[in-house]
């Protein structure tokens, strides 16, 4: 076999960083962050642009000894999938981090790192997201952070943080200089996630007893006037708490949530350190602490840090002390077992409330209860924009705000039923209303991502997915206990025509503009005269397209479907192309002839019966300067890197359609995404290609390889 070269194209090796460079003046980036939010889930965005090689920054953003530069210390697995570590700022603050994808950038896809972290170990999660895309001479960093129910100030604090994080990182790569802040004049801040409604839970942490419980009270009160003394607890000796202000809840606009400020002195320091205990609800039944500091400035202290970390970990262990006040307490205990729980019914596998995990985190269930909530809502909700799109709701209010009943006209539906239809897209943040004129509001933006068919950002296809696929459920349910499969032609026509509509965009869009010509040769081959054939032609929309635009190619469609090759025919003769595309309703990698200068399988390899077997067959049919295109999910080596929106629409229409046709023709059934780049390059390999390149499509959904003979 000819030696095979299958790799990517390598990114060049990142420029060295020069440590003797003179350190220059420069304008901060001005990256911009702006937030997202929706009820408590907010979201922050953080865009800049960095004037170096996109190597370099990644290798800036992922290796420790440069990490440690510019933001914090790592320690433990920072930036490897799957480890946990800290990034310590040195100052006894960090954040406790978990890395859950890390992917390098390729000249085809952008740099992913994503990892959840809380503050000090304590605080909520949040997931943080950095995209490293190479541009025009600079490398685009995107920073996303999500938070569930994070605390009022949270927008604030962080968009102003990330574009000065941004700035650091730019300032580092550019002068090799440390970036990092020595220390901050602000902080300790803390957030402790509590089990309780804010006015309970404050009631509960300011009773005396629990005050001496959790702050190491050993004389005072909380009360101003009445200064504290608390045990730091670490052999560090005591400190002094001397409430300046309480306000109690309902007490003071525009919370009316209780609060503390606060003083305090350490016999070492020279004046006393502000602060601030306050809380705040963070969703149903929960509560969040948060304790800040301030005017470090003002202790004339030689050594702040050493007094920083102590206190750091006083509160640590305070918030350790605090949530032990609301730890879940069992069931009954006694002769006669009364509780609650114990007369609950076990369910259908014999599990009662009594058999939960030993290990269980009531806060960690809840906080999922909360997630698996807001799918339910987001799925019920998709079935309400299915039916926007079905019933043309979306395009009759992209013409205008409209009532229900003005909607209800215009898309002749009945107000009643479209009422509720508003209502619930309003509920799920698609929809605006006017309270004082009574009319719903479709944004341009959600206009053009549901309403507008030629839009570059057009997703109302994929809605026509939902019903179908319910519809098989029961099939599916039975197809998982006998590991059968299901003949494509059993799922309803619905479902193909989504499908359809689906891969339209593509090839109606970027096909000929933007695909073929990053194949080079391609496009100046098709427009002399080509020979194509394409693989798993289905209804035959590439090949028409393909045809209009090289008319003095030719074409011929396999498919294992004689009604879609029916179809496809058909149209062909409607548009006039009947001379030049010829549709057959056969296996390719039997039926393939040659020589070909371009075959092409668009999302066909895995469904395949034998993918092997048809690569083989393609190469043997490809003339010496022949090219295939072979269209797959954008799908990664690693199954458990396939996170993000994406992730689950692959894997359910794999689970719900792609294996079980696949596996009733006899398939091996690697499923939607189970070609990654390493399974093309492997399979392309064996059947003797060999160049194979993944090209450029910059799409979250799909991937795009040349192989070449």
């Amino acid at each position: 076999m000819a030696d095979v070269d299958m790799r990517r194209a390598a990114l060049p090796p990142p420029p060295a960083f020069d440590l003797t460079r003179p350190e220059a003046g420069f304008r901060p980036l001005a990256g911009g962050a702006f937030p997202v939010a929706q009820d408590r889930w907010e979201r922050l965005v953080t865009v800049a642009s960095i004037p170096e090689p996109v190597g370099r920054v990644w290798e800036a953003l992922v290796e420790p000894e440069h990490v440690a530069r510019w933001l914090g210390v790592c320690h433990g697995g920072w930036a490897r999938r799957g480890l946990e570590s800290t990034l310590d700022f040195e100052d006894g603050e960090f954040f406790y981090c978990s890395t859950s994808r890390a992917r390098p950038p390729t000249p085809a896809r952008e740099g992913l790192l994503e990892y959840l972290w809380r503050w000090v170990g304590v605080g909520p999660a949040a997931r943080v997201t950095w995209t490293v895309a190479p541009g025009a001479g600079a490398t685009v960093v995107t920073v996303v952070e999500e938070a569930t129910n994070p605390p009022s100030d949270w927008r604030s604090w962080n968009g102003m943080g990330w574009p000065g994080i941004l700035d650091q990182l730019a300032g580092y790569l550019r002068t090799g200089t440390n970036t990092r802040w020595p220390w901050r004049r602000m902080g300790p801040y803390l957030q402790i996630p509590l089990p309780e409604m804010p006015f309970a839970a404050w009631e509960a942490l300011t009773s005396p007893g629990a005050v001496k419980h959790w702050l190491q009270r050993s004389a005072g009160s909380l009360t101003p006037g009445d200064p504290m003394t608390m045990v730091m607890g670490d052999a560090s000796g005591t400190i002094q708490l001397s409430v300046t202000k309480a306000v109690d809840a309902g007490q003071e606009f525009p919370s009316y949530q209780p609060y503390l400020d606060f003083e305090l002195r350490r016999p070492a320091w020279t004046a006393a350190l502000g602060g601030r205990m306050w809380i705040e609800p963070a969703g149903l039944g929960e509560s969040l602490l948060q304790v800040f500091h301030y005017d470090w400035e003002r202790l004339d202290i030689r050594d702040p840090v050493t007094e920083r970390k102590l206190l750091t970990n006083h509160w640590i262990n305070a918030a350790a002390r605090a949530r032990m006040l609301f730890a879940p307490s069992g069931p009954a205990a006694g002769p006669h077992g009364w509780s609650a729980s114990a007369t609950a019914p076990a369910d259908r596998n014999g599990h009662s409330p009594q058999s939960l995990p030993a290990d269980l985190d009531p806060r960690e269930a809840g906080a999922f209860a909360g997630r698996v909530l807001g799918d339910l809502g987001a799925a019920t909700g998709s079935l309400l924009a299915a039916l926007g799109v079905r019933l043309g709701l979306f395009e009759a209010l992209a013409a205008g705000p409209a009532t229900p009943g003005e909607l209800a006209e215009r898309a002749g539906c009945a107000e009643r039923y479209v009422t509720e239809w508003c209502w619930g897209l309003h509920s799920a943040g698609y929809l605006r209303h006017d309270r004082g004129t009574g009319r719903f509001v479709l944004p341009a933006e959600h206009a053009a991502v549901l309403a507008y068919a030629g839009s570059p950002f057009d997703l109302s296809p994929g809605y026509g997915l939902l019903a179908p696929m319910a519809a098989m459920l029961d099939e599916v349910a039975d197809a998982f206990r006998s590991g059968k499969g299901i003949a494509a032609d059993r799922y309803p026509a619905g479902l193909h025509a989504a499908m359809e509509a689906m891969s339209a965009q593509w090839i109606d869009g970027l096909l000929v503009d933007r695909w073929l010509p990053a194949v080079d040769g391609l496009t100046a081959a098709l427009s002399r005269g080509a020979a194509v054939a394409d693989v798993g032609s289905g209804n035959g929309r590439a090949l028409r397209v393909l045809a209009r635009r090289f008319p003095e190619s030719r074409f011929i469609g396999y498919d294992l479907s004689a009604p879609a090759v029916d179809r496809a025919t058909a149209a062909a003769a409607e548009e006039g192309l009947a001379d030049r595309i010829r549709y057959v309703t056969a296996d390719a990698a039997d039926a393939l002839d040659g020589p070909a200068d371009l075959i092409t399988m668009f999302d066909v390899l895995h469904d395949a019966p034998d993918p092997p077997r048809l690569l083989a067959a393609a190469r043997a049919a490809l003339a010496p300067h022949g090219a295939l295109l072979v269209l797959e999910s954008n799908g990664a080596a690693d199954p458990e890197d396939n996170a993000g929106p994406a992730g689950p629409i692959l894997y359910a229409t794999s689970a719900l359609y792609c294996v079980p046709t696949a596996l009733a023709v006899g398939g091996p059934a690697p499923g939607t995404l189970g070609m990654p780049y390493p399974e093309v390059t492997r399979l392309g390999g064996e059947a003797g290609f060999t160049r194979i390149d993944e090209l450029p499509v910059d799409s979250p959904m799909h991937a795009l390889y040349v192989l070449r003979p």
